[in-house]
């Protein structure tokens, strides 16, 4: 079952609303009051999800002019990445790599203890992702992979590294949303998730990493990003 957070639940409805095009004329988004009005929600849930939006390339806030609607193929990878909401803090290379780490490490846990409904899962997230992206809904696609990622963690069956991953969810969530901002690219993170679905079935920890790392050396490249593994 698909649970959406509030602010996954707000951006989809500003999403909603951008693909049916209510504010196509203007080209931007009404003040920040209103649409929390609007809508019923906090301004901090509100801005929460322009932010999620901004990341997934639908938004792009101007201080001082306002949150505008990004145009169909209009380039947007490079302002993003110098936008990214956590710039000034972490370096987004370095998030990519403890991601790796972390990731590849639960990946290796979860094949020694993955079962058939654990598997069953992760395919139904795989499914949803793939709705998603026919339906061109990228909030949608954003919450399948969120639930894919969170689903191996749970499956390794590890407090502490799951304690890990909460401790830096925020980090890590924005820095997944960057890669789907490619529109030529988002169908991709399906077959990856696919290879490590695959990976996992057969019980090899060495197999389940391997896929793991492929998938994140990629989701890096989506952002531009050649990412050296040290080690690897």
């Amino acid at each position: 079952m698909s649970i959406m957070t509030t602010v996954e639940r707000v951006a989809q409805q500003l999403q909603t609303r951008i693909r049916r095009k209510e504010w196509a004329r203007r080209g931007k988004l009404p003040g920040q009051r209103q649409l929390s009005e609007e809508l019923g929600v906090s301004r901090a849930s509100l801005r929460e999800a322009i932010t999620m939006l901004e990341s997934l390339g639908l938004l792009r806030s101007e201080a001082g002019r306002g949150v505008f609607i990004v145009r169909p193929g209009e380039k947007t990878a490079d302002a993003i990445r110098g936008r990214w909401r956590f710039q000034g803090r972490y370096a987004l290379r370095d998030v990519y790599l403890v991601r790796n780490e972390l990731e590849e490490l639960a990946a290796a846990m979860a094949a020694g203890a993955i079962t058939r409904a654990g598997l069953a899962r992760l395919r139904v997230t795989i499914e949803r992702m793939r709705a998603a992206a026919d339906a061109g809904n990228l909030v949608g696609m954003s919450e399948a992979d969120r639930a894919f990622h969170a689903h191996i963690f749970e499956i390794a069956g590890s407090p502490m590294l799951r304690d890990i991953a909460e401790g830096i969810a925020d980090v890590i969530e924005s820095s997944r949303q960057l890669a789907f901002a490619d529109r030529e690219r988002v169908r991709e993170p399906i077959d990856e998730h696919l290879r490590i679905v695959e990976a996992l079935a057969t019980g090899s920890p060495k197999a389940a990493r391997a896929a793991m790392r492929a998938h994140i050396r990629n989701a890096a490249d989506r952002v531009g990003l050649a990412l050296g593994i040290p080690g690897a």
